[in-house]
């Protein structure tokens, strides 16, 4: 009964919590992976294999969504989605010889750092605008071997760092999130295979809560797509950012 118990509250938070990430053009690992460590998971075996896991799940389920709406630069996108992939396993590898609490404090500046940039975004364009020009493209490419490698480090896919890079760079926060969505798919599956060989969970409820993070990954990307403005989901973000660095700074210090 406990276990049932286990799979469907898991689920449930899972659910809504990628919601939140489909929204936002992101896998769900960024979430999840500090919001996991709250019930005592192991970050190494546990949470980290399974928050990548969902995040490339999760990823695929908010990219057909905003493919299906035309929302997507594939010009940047692809390239992006080879880069990131080759470059995660080389975070991975970095992680085992670096203490995780070390981990988690990176993980917060970086986390404060994207909340400011995202709260205050150099330029707010119109909703659909795509004119980003070749040269914005490279800059993207070069960056993307540095943020696969980064968040492989930190088992959290690099969505996260990618979709305020591309705001940066002069998307709209709609085109980024839609655009991000198919950059972090493979790279968050490249990192978690990198896992396989320690990892130690529940193949059961790992199975459970991705077919409720698909599902609220989807129904999250549909609604930002029909109702939510560029300046409004940038500022949602940092706020998302902001909460979760003070629940990690807390965690670390207590």
């Amino acid at each position: 009964m406990a276990e049932w118990v286990a799979y469907v509250g898991f689920s449930a938070l899972l659910y809504v919590l990628s919601f939140v990430s489909g929204m936002l053009g992101l896998g769900v690992a960024f979430l999840a992976t500090p919001i996991l460590g709250i019930f005592g998971f192991d970050l190494k075996t546990v949470i980290m294999p399974w928050s990548l896991l969902l995040n490339g799940l999760t990823a695929i389920a908010a990219a057909i969504a905003f493919l299906r709406l035309g929302m997507v630069d594939m010009r940047t996108a692809l390239p992006l989605l080879i880069i990131t992939t080759l470059a995660a396993p080389l975070g991975v590898y970095l992680v085992q010889f670096v203490p995780v609490d070390t981990i988690w404090w990176i993980y917060v500046g970086v986390l404060a750092f994207l909340a400011y940039r995202m709260a205050f975004p150099p330029r707010v364009g119109a909703e659909e605008q795509l004119e980003i020009g070749d040269r914005q493209r490279v800059i993207a490419s070069g960056l993307g071997v540095g943020i696969g490698a980064f968040a492989g480090f930190l088992g959290v896919g690099p969505g996260f760092l990618m979709m305020p890079a591309l705001v940066v760079l002069g998307y709209s926060a709609r085109i980024a999130a839609a655009t991000n969505s198919v950059v972090v798919t493979l790279p968050s599956f490249s990192a978690f295979v990198a896992h396989l060989g320690t990892a130690q969970f529940d193949w059961g409820l790992v199975i459970v809560t991705s077919a409720a993070s698909v599902v609220g990954a989807q129904m999250g990307a549909s609604f930002m797509a029909r109702r939510v403005r560029s300046l409004t989901l940038s500022r949602i973000f940092a706020l998302v950012l902001i909460g979760l660095a003070v629940q990690r700074v807390y965690l670390l210090l207590i």
